[in-house]
């Protein structure tokens, strides 16, 4: 390996290195402003603020369909659902903004919006 290949390697390893720090910093920053959106084919029928001392436990039940949210610790969870396949259950809890949960049978979300993306959502409704 030639001396400029060496330096550019170093150089890339820097820039990346300062990326993955700034990008670190501004989804730690985003984490006060974030809300949890419960929606029911499509429309908003909860929202919650999301911080680490958020604690609630939503049951969701309609026409014989029950999915229970919790959001807890830092994490937002499905943490029961009469579906068969059990698929949004088993999924990994979600802390960050834009992950989200699916219970597909019953046509449920869980999602992690940042403030202004739930404004924007609100206000569409409205409309």
């Amino acid at each position: 390996m030639k001396k400029n290949d060496v330096i550019l390697m170093g150089i890339i390893l820097i820039v990346g290195l300062i990326a993955l720090f700034a990008m670190k910093m501004v989804q730690s920053n985003d984490q006060s402003e974030l809300q949890v959106l419960i929606k029911h084919d499509g429309v908003v029928i909860q929202s919650y603020p999301f911080t680490e001392k958020t604690d609630e436990t939503y049951v969701y039940e309609e026409d014989g369909e029950r999915n229970v949210i919790q959001i807890k610790d830092g994490l937002v969870s499905m943490i029961d659902a009469d579906c068969r396949d059990q698929i949004c259950v088993k999924t990994q809890s979600i802390s960050n903004n834009g992950e989200i949960i699916v219970c597909l049978p019953h046509k449920v979300t869980v999602e992690i919006f940042s403030d202004q993306a739930v404004d924007d959502v609100l206000d569409d409704i409205a409309d």
